[in-house]
């Protein structure tokens, strides 16, 4: 006996085109387009078919609600999900209990299904949001579970939370996000939103839906960089097979009625990500599906996927849905503690991302996909991109020189152009994804406190050397441990090649006057470790003008601090400053205030090499005028 903890399975497919394709065809003949494109991986954007009037679809009200108060236990009903294809069936259902207050201010209803259909797999990941009827009024939503449970028992939420969420007032537009009211996740918080549950131990306990990602086409480095990501989100990658072959043509009214499969897509094109889960409701316009939060994000404007089942696979600890996405229908406006909240006809934005990946003497390779229009995703999503595309481009476990250039490109700001080297021993890994400027960029870009920067494109230009050209900095002299105020001198800089002798470069630094009778530290440092002085920045383009600014990784940076000291004011940089100006500048009184920063000297000797590691100095500057013996 098997039985599954509620989850919404999320596939990754490879793909040779997720582009979506203009439609000129006849009702029969589009379905029939849409279902083939989506056996092999990918989704289409459809048109809001005509439906049938029946209640909950669209054009009709929605239908009657069966009260809580009126729900007692042995009460048999109905509830609809897809076990294969796009139909939605019936299967039994008997009410056990109401558990109060199981959320704030929100009970849930146990019930326990009888069909022999769920005796081996018990409630599935995918079928969040099957909806429940008794008497043929809508109860809810199929929203919970438990784990290695002996019998197929599910929590289900109260359609009139679900539909309380529908209502809730929208922010006034304008916001190119739509999340960025403080209802992101950050890591850890999962817990608390989502009500994730804790790794199994073999018993049963009725906890809320986890999210499995069903991953396919990609590697298994590259899962389990994802992993390592998502888990403190409460977010566990499961691998998945992959689609193709036929799939029966369908009526399109299946597409969009309750108990249909639909999700919420975060990638398509050569790869894609969709979130599969069961529509519970349908009025108007109006879909509310899974009966439990996707990710608790709020208000968001992702893209509502229709999809097909191809089986359920059954698990001792959770038993899936095997999905495959059809077509964009619309959007998803809400993601909520009872569920989320979708538009139908609706269309969510996206980001065009395209990796390209290359070597000396091999063929290019390019992945070119679209990633939902996020904040808080964006940058995780984009990570998985560029990190499957450079995983399944070279597996090579060798050494390797990487040069990465990232374009984001920013409406109406520009774009900003990241050119990065970086050495690794162990070929194209997570950890050199994790070091990537470019990526991090696409994050401060995104949580800027000056104005939504919304990425209109990022490319990726990725190309490997097999070659091991890395110097680590392993020692640094000066010519005296006593140094002249002014005078000129040589930093002797030892490196140690890779698989190589050592060596030494010379870097010639000045050592100011007005060091004159001090200690000083004198840092050496690879280019890639130091980073430039800049001033605070006070609007987007000004954090755009800080990004691009960098040391080369095949550089030698020699910096002398010194006593002097500048202030940041208005995005720019006031060095050297008298002390009356600086307490001026950072008088409490001051409706601005400057921000101070100590004013460093920096000498930077180009090398033939990449260069990692850094040491630290120490010396006396004499004074002025003092003894050449002292």
């Amino acid at each position: 006996m098997c039985r599954g903890v509620l989850t919404l399975p999320i596939r990754f497919d490879s793909l040779n085109n997720g582009s979506y394709a203009p439609w000129a065809m006849k009702r029969h003949r589009l379905l029939s387009a849409a279902l083939w494109l989506g056996a092999v991986g990918g989704w289409v954007m459809l048109p809001r078919p005509a439906r049938p009037e029946s209640p909950g679809s669209p054009g009709n009200p929605a239908p009657a609600i069966f009260p809580l108060s009126e729900v007692r236990p042995g009460q048999v009903g109905e509830a609809f999900t897809v076990f294969e294809g796009v139909k939605p069936e019936a299967f039994k259902v008997r009410v056990l209990s109401v558990v109060p207050n199981f959320l704030p201010k929100q009970d849930i209803v146990v019930v326990r299904a009888e069909d022999p259909r769920l005796v081996t797999c018990g409630i599935a990941a995918g079928m969040s949001g099957s909806p429940v009827y008794v008497e043929g009024k809508l109860l809810g939503a199929i929203a919970y579970g438990w784990s290695f449970a002996k019998e197929p028992l599910a929590g289900v939420t109260p359609i009139a939370a679900m539909r309380e969420a529908s209502q809730r007032s929208r922010r006034p537009p304008g916001d190119p996000f739509l999340a960025e009211d403080g209802h992101g996740l950050t890591p850890g918080q999962a817990a608390q939103q989502t009500a994730a549950p804790a790794l199994a131990t073999g018993e049963p306990r009725l906890q809320a839906a986890s999210l499995p990602l069903a991953v396919s086409g990609i590697s298994d480095a590259a899962m389990r960089d994802l992993g390592e990501d998502l888990r403190p989100f409460g977010l566990v990658p499961v691998r998945s097979g992959g689609t193709g072959g036929k799939t029966p043509t369908a009526a399109l009214a299946e597409a969009v009625q309750p108990g249909a499969t639909v999700g919420v897509g975060l990638i398509r094109g050569d790869m894609n990500a969709v979130a599969m889960g069961t529509l519970t409701q349908v009025a108007g316009k109006t879909v509310l599906a899974f009966g439990h939060p996707f990710l608790g994000l709020g208000e968001v404007n992702l893209p509502l996927v229709s999809g097909q089942v191809h089986t359920i696979v059954a698990s001792l600890s959770s038993s899936m849905k095997l999905v495959s996405p059809l077509a964009e229908i619309g959007a998803v406006v809400q993601d909520l503690p009872s569920g989320i909240v979708a538009e139908l006809g609706r269309h969510a934005p996206s980001v065009p991302i395209e990796v390209l990946v290359s070597a000396r003497h091999e063929k290019e390779r390019t992945f070119r996909t679209q990633v939902a229009l996020h904040r808080r995703l964006l940058p995780l999503l984009a990570a998985t991109v560029v990190g499957s595309a450079m995983a399944e481009t070279k597996p090579d476990v060798t050494d390797m020189v990487i040069s990465m250039t990232t374009r984001l490109a920013v409406r109406g700001a520009g774009s900003v152009d990241i050119s990065e080297q970086v050495f690794s021993s162990e070929g194209l890994s997570g950890r050199v994804l994790s070091q990537a400027r470019g990526i991090k960029a696409l994050s401060d870009l995104l949580g800027n406190p000056f104005a939504p920067a919304v990425i209109e494109r990022m490319d990726v230009d990725v190309r490997v050397e097999f070659r091991d050209d890395v110097a680590e900095i392993v020692g640094a002299a000066l010519p005296d441990e006593r140094v002249r105020p002014g005078e000129t001198l040589a930093v002797r800089v030892v490196l140690r090649p890779y698989a190589g002798k050592e060596f030494v470069e010379s870097v010639p630094i000045l050592i100011p006057r007005a060091l004159a009778g001090r200690n000083i530290k004198i840092e050496v440092a690879s280019g890639a470790l130091v980073r430039p002085d800049m001033p605070k920045p006070e609007s987007l383009r000004g954090l755009m003008d800080n990004l691009r600014l960098s040391y080369p990784a095949k550089s030698i940076v020699v910096t002398v601090s010194t006593p002097d000291g500048g202030v940041s004011l208005r995005g720019r940089l006031i060095p050297s400053l008298p002390d009356s100006a600086l307490d001026t500048l950072r008088s409490t009184s001051q409706a601005r205030r400057a921000d101070p920063y100590r004013v460093t000297d920096r000498f930077v000797r180009p090398c033939d090499h990449l260069v990692s590691g850094r040491q630290e100095l120490a010396a006396r500057v004499r004074e002025i005028g003092a003894r050449a013996d002292w």
